[in-house]
Formats: structure tokens, sequence, C-alpha cells
């Protein structure tokens, strides 16, 4: 039996050419899935207007000043803290800065309070973030959307101490820039669409958390890379994917992202002549010495701990990411726990016993892409669910998000045959395609070029100055 676990699918890549000019970015901020009837920002001190299709306010701030936005019967209503009615609108409010030109430095912009990151994976939490550029609040079904219009490049110096943080070295935080601004294009119409957004400020697109995390010498560092684009043999602008850790070999792009994504290495992310070319590709009969055999402590992998030693990874890693080892890890359940997981994640409802798994097909990183799950049912039938997709197979084996669908299994058994515990361990954190964070640190920090990280993981693909 093969069933959707949880619907989410990556758009076709379509065929963009490079922009003319620099482009404006609408980021959803607060979603209606996050299930905000009420958010509170903060206007720091200065001139801000604040309106709506009919009415428009002047703020002249000698300090901080707090606004509350809400929904009341499909209204959208600004109060100060006192309670003091603002405006209201039956469509959508907008909120800016009125005076002098609006410079992208540290915690600069408006705070808005309760920002949702990380959605639906391990590291799920509220946080406090500023914001540059224009924010618009709509209402969906009584719930607020809070979307923030920035160009492009502003937009960029956030994203790459979003991502990571402002302390990696330059040349990565111009690769980093350089993706994002490639993929930015690709799908700035493409992700979300039918809402007053066309990207939101998650893993799900890019992190965005606006100002909050830079650094002052960010801005100068991303702007020596402004407007270079990663372009594919055909003279398109790249998809650019990334992700956190490919564990020490690329993820072929099509097996993630379909026949569109080209440009794109599948090769081993370590220097020319390394022992992890041996492993390439992952398969049934080699992954368990890759994930867990005595070489990885000798691996010379540009995302592997010889190279960044993981103690050092919070110093590089994003602000809202969970400090741990990501390169190899491991997750341990017992039968009733992953019975418990199956029943509410793989929605297994009449699953009485964990049989175990079935590998179906693994792309060359050793990503499961379908796989298996043996279970017994409250009737004494053995049955099985195939999961098709890697996203889905983390999805299904962890109460929030599994690191990556590169894994191995062990069973330990009680004395009539029944598993009794179940050990994952497994390689890198994400998809593994594309640009591997961890792994282009990696490289930066062996003093590579941000155009060397580039061509290494996109190598069918040239950089190109449009702007």
């Amino acid at each position: 039996m093969k069933r959707r676990i949880v619907e989410i699918e990556e758009p076709l890549v379509p065929k963009i050419l490079p922009p003319e000019r620099e482009p404006v970015c609408r980021v959803g901020l607060v979603l209606e899935q996050d299930n905000k009837n009420e958010i509170e920002i903060v206007l720091s001190k200065g001139e801000y207007i604040i309106e709506e299709n009919k009415s428009q306010k002047l703020f002249k701030n000698k300090k901080a000043k707090h606004l509350i936005f809400s929904v009341v019967d499909d209204t959208i209503l600004c109060k100060e803290l006192s309670g003091k009615e603002v405006l209201k609108s039956n469509s959508f409010v907008k909120v800016r800065k009125s005076e002098g030109k609006k410079i992208i430095e540290p915690k600069s912009g408006i705070l808005i309070k309760g920002v949702v990151a990380g959605r639906g994976f391990h590291w799920q939490k509220e946080v406090d973030l500023f914001f540059s550029g224009e924010l618009e609040f709509h209402q969906r079904n009584a719930k607020l959307i809070v979307v923030n219009e920035i160009p492009l490049e502003d937009y960029l110096i956030c994203v790459v101490t979003s991502e990571m943080s402002s302390e990696c070295p330059p040349e990565f935080l111009k690769a980093q820039a350089t993706a994002a601004r490639s993929w930015m294009v690709v799908f700035l119409k493409e992700k979300h669409r039918g809402v007053p957004y066309s990207i939101c400020n998650d893993d799900c697109c890019q992190r965005y958390q606006g100002t909050t995390h830079l650094s002052k010498g960010v801005a100068e560092i991303v702007g020596q890379s402004k407007g270079v684009y990663i372009i594919t043999e055909e003279g398109y602008v790249c998809a650019s994917y990334y992700s956190k850790s490919c564990g020490g070999i690329i993820e072929k792009a099509s097996n993630i992202f379909g026949e569109g994504s080209i440009g794109f290495s599948d090769s081993i992310d370590a220097p020319e002549n390394s022992q992890t070319e041996r492993f390439n590709p992952v398969t049934e009969k080699n992954i368990r010495e890759w994930v867990n055999g005595d070489w990885i402590s000798r691996s010379d992998g540009f995302c592997s701990p010889q190279t960044c030693p993981e103690e050092s990874l919070p110093r590089y890693l994003g602000a809202v990411d969970v400090a741990g080892r990501y390169y190899r890890w491991k997750e341990v359940y017992t039968q009733n726990e992953m019975v418990e997981l199956l029943k509410n994640k793989a929605k297994i409802d009449d699953i009485d016993e964990f049989l175990g798994f079935r590998p179906i097909l693994r792309g060359n990183s050793g990503r499961l892409h379908e796989l298996e799950i043996l279970y017994r049912t409250l009737d004494g039938k053995d049955k099985s669910l195939r999961i098709c997709s890697q996203y889905e197979i983390r999805f299904a084996l962890h109460t929030k998000f599994l690191f990556s669908s590169a894994f191995i299994w062990d069973f330990e058994k009680d004395k009539n045959g029944k598993i009794k515990k179940i050990t994952l361990q497994g390689a890198g954190w994400g998809h593994g395609s594309g640009l591997c964070q961890i792994g282009a640190l990696g490289m930066a920090l062996k003093k590579y070029s941000y155009e060397e990280i580039l061509k290494h993981y996109f190598n069918k693909t040239t950089l190109k100055k449009i702007y």
C-alpha cells in the first residue's frame, strides 16, 4: 500500500532568464498556518507611516512604540498598548519608516514578536525578530498574515546570517548569498501561490530572520557578490538548492527535485582522490560501512568533523539551529514508541506491532527515496506501507523531523523474537542536494574562494554579474 504522509511537493524547476535589474521580494513572515490572531510589533525611534486604503497615520516616535495588530470579525485592528485604536481595515494595513535612507544594520527596522521559526522541524520555536523594509498585515480565516516587502540584495544580507552565522568566513557568506540569490529568482513566483507573498521566511523556502543576527561588515562582504548569478549551460538561472549537511556525498538533484534540476554536482563532498570516492554511489552493500565504518574518524570530507569540528559548529550555525552531530547521527526508539510514531505520523491506525523496514530505492548519497514499513495489525494480519519520498520518510520516522533519509537500522529483540528496540544511524542533515552548507563552510575554512566553492557544488554552471 502507498500513501501520502504529508502534503508537500516541490514545484517543477522553471526556466528563468537572469533579471535585468534587482527584483523586489515579498516574504511571508507570519503565515495562516501559524494560527496567529494577534501580533505585537515595536517601532523604534523615528518616523513611521501606518496606512490602509482610506486613512493614514504618522508616528513621530521619540522612544519605542508598541502596537498590537489583531483580527476581529474579519477586520484588521491596530491599537496601542493602552487600547487606543490607531486604525482598522477590511483589506490590509501597511507599516513603513518614512524618513531617511533605509540602511541594513544589526537589529534595524521593526521588531515583530513571536515569529515562528523552523515550522514542523525539530528546532521549531518562536523568536522576536527585526525586519527592514515595509510590512503588510493581511487576514485570512481570522488569522493574521504578515508580509515583508524588501529589495532582493537587502533580503540576501539577512538570509546569509539567518541560514548560518555571521561568524562564517567571508568566502562562505558570498557563496551562500549567491546560491540564495539564484534560488530566489528561480522560485520568486513558484513556491507559494494564492497568498499575498511569493516565498516564506523559513526552511520551506529560505531562512530569513531579518536584521536580527547581522554583524557589522556582513553587508559589505555580501555586497562583493551583488548581482552575481549562477547560470546553467543553457543560459538560465540555476535553481541552486542547498541543505545543511550532505553527509559526504552530494545527492543527485533529480532524485529530489526532478529532471529540471540541472547544473548540480552529484559527486563526493571532499577533495580529489579522497577515500570517500569508493562509496559513491552508496548502495545496500556498502551503506553500513558508509554510515558507521572506522574510516569516518579519518574522513577528509569538507562537511566531516575533521574539517568542521562539531564542537565548534555552534559558532557557525544559524541562531535557531540545535547544536549536535549531523555528519553522523543516531535515533533510538522502543517498540511502543515506534508504534505510536507510525500511528501519529504515518497514519497507520490499525498497527499493533512494528515488524521492520524494507529499503526499496536509495539515491547515490544513501538517502532513501522509497521505504516499506512492515507491521502487524490489531487483528493479526501482516501488512506494509510504502513511503515514496525522502521528505515523507523523514517526517514519518521522527516526532518532528528526522535529520535525513540516509540511514541504516538495527533491531534488538526479546526472547520471543519480537523487536523491542530500534536504532537508526544516519548521515547528513537535509536533502543533501546542491550546496552543502557545512561543506561550503569547510571549504571556506580551507581557504577556497567563493567561486571555487560554487563550482564544486554546481559544476556545470558559470557565474555571471547581471547588475
